[in-house]
């Protein structure tokens, strides 16, 4: 059965998620994917070409979703609440591979970059709806950030309901609801 060009991005990030950067092969995704060589060079130019639509495949997931924020303080940060707690789906194991990556290559940094930065405006953009103070709003949201950010690049990895109880406990000390 032919493999689409979303077959092998999706298997490269699993790969990238499982064994990191150095097990991002064309014979392994090959392999994985029960094809050959040829395969690969029908959708991709060379070992550069996959990389680089690898990383703008996964940097797409997150770049895609920020067009709509919300203006309503309860709407905000339950929109932040369901990505907290959709942060460590399946969606994220390539992170830190990725995040490893980008310390020794340009082209994954600037993705990297691009894809915090829009991860660091939702958050601000939640607490200045929440709280309204521009200091207070960025304070917070380089707080968020930083520990989410730092839980997934964290060795030994920080369990994924460890870090909801940190997310839950920022909240309490902030007085953001339950």
């Amino acid at each position: 059965m032919p493999k689409s060009k979303q077959d092998w991005l999706d298997e490269g990030l699993k790969v990238l998620g499982e064994s990191g950067v150095n097990s991002l092969t064309i014979d392994a995704l090959a392999e994985r994917l029960n094809l050959t060589k040829g395969s690969f060079y029908h959708h991709f130019e060379d070992v550069q070409d996959f990389q680089e639509q690898l990383i703008a495949h996964w940097a797409e997931q997150y770049l895609s979703t920020s067009t709509h924020l919300p203006d309503d303080p309860i709407e905000s940060l339950k929109l932040l609440d369901m990505i907290m707690n959709e942060v460590f789906s399946p969606i994220t194991e390539p992170e830190v591979a990725i995040r490893m990556w980008a310390h020794e290559n340009a082209m994954v940094r600037s993705f990297v970059s691009q894809v915090d930065a829009v991860r660091h405006e939702f958050v601000l953009h939640v607490f200045r709806v929440i709280i309204g103070d521009e200091t207070q709003a960025r304070l917070m949201a380089d707080m968020l950030f930083t520990m989410t950010i730092g839980s997934i690049t964290s060795l030994p990895r920080i369990p994924p309901e460890r870090v909801l109880d940190l997310y839950t406990e920022f909240k309490r000390l902030y007085g953001l609801g339950d």
